[in-house]
């Protein structure tokens, strides 16, 4: 017991004298580091209910330096729905990819972090200007996963990273009056206490949350049903019959985080649910697996309908194509299908992928086709 204590006390130590004094980027000097890309917007449908707008912002690492330069980049894109009168009040559903949120981890951080070239080495420095909070977590917080390190990192980060995930969709919901499917972000079992998302001493999860447009958070949680191999490390697996569906003035809306969409027993439950709008906010990296041969599901085992002869023949994008939501959504129901995908180059990760669209029961073709088209805006009039 007297160790214990004496560990307790030298770390108590260690979080006043080792914690860096941190040097956050200079604003002025982050506004012209910020992407500035090239916006495509697709339009589709002549109702006048509504809209549901997918979004595929294309960040890069200094997106997230601060609260503020991730407001704006997010931003530009509801202003451009905006300036396109596609947005109505209280009834537009803006869904974005999955991710989003994850990298709020290193907001406000020293500026050390960002001159690095790779996310291992920025990671690294991570936790060397947290060094102190990195081992009173490592030591003291509990542990589901198989990378202890990974998930500590996370873990004594989640309640910055929920607070400014929380505040700046929030703040995007009451500025534009939309309702926001704010792609995902890793925080440990969370839960809604309050109005407040709040993290807790659970295993880590890949989570996404409903804001309503008058800022409000959902209370209800989307967990990541089945986290692919390298997600299962530091990931846990959400539960089926917990995923919930939402109640929008436009129907109701259900959410597959990324590979739930490649699961026939998700679309049971959504047949189930009887909602008539799927989000799917979806991460794909490195770019370069886009077009390379699929190795078939990750992590778990191939389903029974899938044909053996794709496996290692056709492409990444194609097999999204054939087993994900445009190969599967065959629920009348459902008159709108969205998969989204996170774009852009977080140190040396590059995102991709591409749009999959469903409408009233048919596959739209993506319209995009030039390489140079970075930020996307898919709007669907209902």
């Amino acid at each position: 017991m007297r160790f214990f204590v004496s560990f307790s006390v030298f770390l108590s130590l260690t979080i006043l004298t080792l914690q860096c004094k941190k040097q956050p980027l200079d604003h002025t000097a982050l506004l012209v580091k910020l992407p500035k890309p090239n916006l495509y917007l697709q339009s589709e449908g002549k109702g006048k209910r509504g809209t549901v707008i997918g979004i595929e912002p294309y960040l890069n690492k200094y997106s997230y330096a601060t609260e503020e330069s991730f407001y704006t980049s997010v931003r530009e894109y509801f202003q451009k729905a905006k300036e396109n009168e596609n947005i109505f009040v209280d009834r537009t559903i803006i869904v974005l990819p999955e991710y989003i949120g994850t990298w709020l981890v290193v907001t406000t951080e020293d500026k050390s972090i960002f001159e690095k070239e790779t996310i291992t080495e920025a990671m690294e420095e991570l936790v060397k200007q947290n060094i102190g909070s990195f081992l009173w977590h490592y030591v003291f917080s509990p542990s589901y996963s198989t990378d202890h390190l990974k998930e500590t990192l996370f873990r004594m980060k989640a309640w910055q990273m929920t607070d400014r995930y929380q505040t700046i969709f929030s703040r995007l919901a009451r500025e534009y009056r939309v309702a926001i499917v704010a792609g995902s972000i890793v925080l440990p079992h969370p839960k809604v206490v309050e109005g407040k998302i709040t993290p807790t001493d659970g295993p880590l999860e890949n989570v996404s949350f409903y804001f309503h447009p008058d800022g409000r958070v959902d209370e209800q949680i989307v967990r990541k049903l089945f986290p692919i191999a390298e997600e299962k490390q530091f990931l846990s697996e959400g539960k089926l019959d917990e995923n919930p569906v939402f109640r929008t003035p436009l129907g109701k809306l259900y959410t597959m985080v990324c590979a739930d969409s490649w699961f026939p027993e998700v679309y049971k439950e959504l047949t189930q649910s009887e909602a008539e709008l799927l989000a799917v906010p979806s991460f794909v990296a490195p770019k370069e697996v886009w077009s390379e041969k699929w190795n078939g599901y990750n992590g778990y085992a191939n389903p029974k309908d899938v044909n053996p002869k794709d496996i290692g023949t056709i492409t990444e994008k194609l097999a999204w194509k054939k087993y994900a939501m445009l190969g599967r959504l065959k629920i009348p129901n459902v008159k709108l299908g969205m998969n989204v995908f996170f774009r852009g180059e977080i140190w040396d990760m590059t995102a991709s992928g591409d749009a999959f669209l469903q409408y009233l029961g048919k596959p739209l073709n993506n319209l995009v086709k030039e390489e140079k088209v970075q930020g996307r805006l898919y709007v669907f009039y209902l």
